[in-house]
């Protein structure tokens, strides 16, 4: 088993946080060491983590998953391990799914991209026609600027080599979608291999997303146009 560390961006999450980390632990033990950024969260978030055996590190302010996930991988790249892996603290990344990303880290993807939308997934996740919409039309962008064919490019389930920790350190953006969509695109053009494989998800399991309604279409509609007018890698 090659030594994991799983970054967890979380921002009011106290109804899940717990279990997150207990079932990382609970599959993989001393292989695994967890860290939680707290991303100025005003509930228990950091406290929680840190009882369920997370390392946390906290912003003083909420700052988006990506910075969380910059600050998180900096702490990173000062460890040993052999794969990095970013979980959702909302409770929809399983860590029985976990095995199918480091099998294809082994096989030398730098970023492994787990998708709901696969086609050799044997799950549904329940999506509103809208969002797919605009997950489809991401993955149109990403093919025609980039060459790269991703069923789920908005998902934050993903196993990381070390130069791929190492440049999001620096440069991932911190907006919302930013974090995923322009970060496949950083990732291209830094010549990673990027793959995806099928993974079952569950919705979230507690508290509310932070993001929805019409901030929800004004994020994706940002974040496209941005991935539309990018030059080719």
């Amino acid at each position: 088993m090659p030594r994991l560390i799983a970054v967890i961006p979380a921002y009011n999450e106290a109804e899940t946080i717990q279990d997150v980390v207990a079932d990382l632990g609970t599959a993989y033990g001393d292989e695994i060491a967890v860290v939680v950024v707290d991303d100025g969260s005003s509930d228990d978030t950091g406290s929680l983590a840190a009882t369920a055996g997370a390392v946390v590190l906290r912003q003083p302010v909420n700052l988006g998953a990506g910075a969380a996930l910059r600050l998180g991988f900096r702490y990173a790249t000062q460890r040993e391990w052999d794969t990095a892996l970013v979980i959702a603290a909302d409770g929809q990344h399983i860590a029985a799914e976990v095995p199918a990303l480091l099998a294809a880290r082994a096989d030398g993807a730098d970023l492994v991209v787990g998708s709901r939308f696969h086609p050799d997934s044997t799950a549904s996740y329940p999506v509103s026609r809208l969002r797919r919409a605009a997950m489809r039309l991401a993955s149109r962008i990403l093919r025609h600027r980039h060459g790269i064919s991703l069923t789920d490019p908005t998902s934050g389930f993903w196993a990381l080599s070390r130069p791929c920790v190492e440049m999001f350190s620096r440069q991932l953006p911190s907006r919302f979608l930013d974090d995923t969509l322009i970060g496949l695109s950083l990732a291209v053009r830094a010549g990673l291999e990027i793959t995806e494989v099928p993974s079952a998800m569950v919705v979230r399991q507690g508290g509310r997303p932070s993001t929805r309604g019409l901030t929800l279409v004004y994020h994706y509609a940002r974040t496209l146009l941005a991935l539309s007018i990018g030059g080719r890698s």
